[in-house]
């Protein structure tokens, strides 16, 4: 018996702990256990469900913040399935819808800041179509306004949130598709010529979108900061302050990219030694620095393509 049998005691598969002498496969789940060798016998909780007609999406989040070494050594010799790429299309695919209502609710705001005391009383309206008004000060806090600045009413024009939510769900998807091919693309020619075609962590890297979910949290919390304005605008008599939507988005936001640098390093050690440091110096260092670029230059054109496209559709201001 080879020294890692003799460290394995549960199967990678489903866990089930292992009978010594260890034996060629899993006596729960059939699994071959004996030998590492890249396999298309995809044994996630996704594809096992998959199989039976079963939802278990959030089974297999549980089941992979929970892997340990063995179980994400197992994940990463297994080859791309029908059950990884949907695992990923799903995940995918929510994170676009939940950012497209993030979108929805705070673009296409204007505070109307006073610099007179009958600006405080009587803000003006707009000039362009298709704005609301959302929120206004009470009259007695004009000459505070007028006097020590302040937002004296809140417009809101749901044709320009709704112009800049379409260029985030078209963005976000084509985005994340672009992201995923290079990454796989990245870690294959990383493995080298002896690995490469072996499709070794193509399904884990798919798989590894499980770790980027507090994410979506994340989005649907920040999605609430207009709600703090129009209270604090209205004067309403609980006003929370942007710091309670900031703070655990931004926390939220940070668990996500982090559990999924985290996981993504965790998967680059189970390649063959090798490999194993081209792999991690592109997927942990390489290639979070090229999206972060990406990911700048994207928010600066969206930005851009939204200030272009309001006053040709006659939203502005």
């Amino acid at each position: 018996m080879t020294t890692s049998q003799e460290r394995r005691r549960r199967c990678p598969a489903c866990g089930h702990r292992l009978p010594q002498p260890l034996p060629e496969r899993c006596p729960l789940c059939d699994f071959q256990v004996s030998e590492e060798v890249v396999t298309a016998e995809d044994r996630t909780p996704y594809a096992l469900s998959e199989r039976y007609g079963r939802k278990a999406w959030w089974a297999t989040w549980r089941w992979l913040w929970g892997a340990g070494r063995e179980r994400l050594g197992h994940l990463g010799l297994m080859r791309s399935s029908s059950a990884s790429r949907r695992f990923a299309r799903v995940v995918l695919a929510r994170f676009a819808a939940v950012l497209t209502l993030c979108a929805l609710a705070l673009a296409g705001w204007h505070a109307v800041t006073p610099t007179s005391l009958e600006e405080a009383i009587n803000p003006g309206g707009p000039s362009g179509r298709g704005w609301l008004p959302v929120a206004r000060a009470p009259e007695e806090l004009a000459p505070r306004l007028a006097a020590h600045g302040g937002v004296a009413a809140l417009w809101w024009n749901p044709a320009q949130a709704l112009v800049g939510a379409t260029i985030v769900l078209v963005t976000v998807l084509v985005l994340g598709k672009l992201m995923s091919c290079s990454l796989r693309r990245g870690v294959e020619r990383s493995l080298g010529r002896r690995h490469r075609g072996q499709m070794r962590l193509s399904a884990a890297l798919e798989y590894a979108a499980a770790w980027s979910v507090p994410l979506i949290p994340a989005a649907l919390v920040l999605a609430l900061l207009p709600l703090c304005r129009v209270a604090a605008v209205a004067d309403w008599m609980v006003q929370p302050g942007a710091a309670v939507v900031y703070v655990p988005a931004g926390a939220l936001a940070a668990l996500g990219v982090l559990a999924w640098w985290f996981g993504v390093a965790r998967l680059a050690l189970t390649v063959p030694v090798a490999a194993r440091r081209r792999v991690f110096l592109f997927s942990v260092i390489w290639f979070p620095l090229g999206c972060a670029v990406v990911l700048a230059g994207v928010v600066l054109g969206w930005l851009s393509l939204r200030d272009r496209l309001v006053p040709l559709l006659g939203l502005q201001w």
